[in-house]
């Protein structure tokens, strides 16, 4: 009998998580599906099959939360060797500096990735690597107004994920980045309609395929990677709010 392969996905209950847990369960492999809403992951869980998601209530933000499933996963005996860590907090910031937005931003966007990546990479070790995957975004790149705590903790994020992968490569552990442009989702925060924006399906079904295949650098869609191009070379004065 073949040994099951696990996949723990965060941020599971809706968006481009969902989407992926649905996508990876699709390809054979058991999700365990993290999130705060429970009846959206039940729910999820009912429609993909009970013995195919495992539904895990849980805050990413909260690091005895973290350990407490990380925990109850292991003695399970369920361990899984790649982890979408794509669990996101996007509020915009006022035009005052709001203090506050950027502790809870980093304890999501940041901290609730590096919470999951200290509980698992002494496991990975002993049973012979696995791959982290960490949703960043193109506003680590180009800071805009508004984004101060949103871009920073992606960018905390990427800085993070280069410096252990090149530390942990002799231990087969890799960190593997994704970089969204737009994609419709409520993260959006918009009333218009973002030309060449994704639908979350399209997103998931991209991700998982590059990340399938061994892909370290995600970035999509192709029309706003071109623009990003663009927009790094932008003077700063051009951001400018007048």
């Amino acid at each position: 009998m073949a040994i099951p392969k696990y996949c723990l996905v965060t941020g599971a209950s809706s968006g481009i998580g969902k989407h992926i847990a649905c996508e990876m369960v699709g390809r054979g492999w058991k999700v365990i599906a993290i999130a705060r809403r429970g009846d959206e992951l039940n729910n999820l869980a009912k429609s993909l099959g009970q013995d195919k998601l495992i539904p895990k209530v849980c805050d990413v933000s909260d690091f005895d939360s973290v350990k407490n499933t990380s925990k109850e996963l292991i003695a399970s005996n369920i361990f899984p060797s790649l982890f979408y860590l794509n669990a996101g907090d996007g509020d915009e910031e006022e035009e005052n500096f709001n203090l506050e937005l950027h502790r809870r931003t980093f304890e999501t966007n940041y901290f609730g990735v590096i919470n999951w990546i200290d509980q698992w990479v002494p496991v990975l070790k002993k049973n012979g690597g696995g791959t982290f995957v960490g949703t960043s975004s193109f506003q680590s790149f180009i800071a805009l107004p508004g984004s101060a705590a949103y871009g920073s903790s992606k960018a905390a994020l990427n800085y993070t994920f280069e410096s252990l992968d090149a530390m942990h490569y002799k231990n087969n552990i890799r960190f593997a980045l994704i970089y969204p442009g737009p994609v419709d989702t409520p993260m959006l925060k918009t009333d218009k309609p973002i030309p060449s924006a994704w639908k979350p399906e399209k997103a998931a079904k991209y991700i998982v395929k590059k990340v399938l295949k061994g892909h370290m650098k995600i970035k999509f869609p192709p029309r706003w990677v071109l623009l990003l191009g663009i927009g790094k070379r932008l003077p700063r004065s051009f951001f400018r709010v007048k």
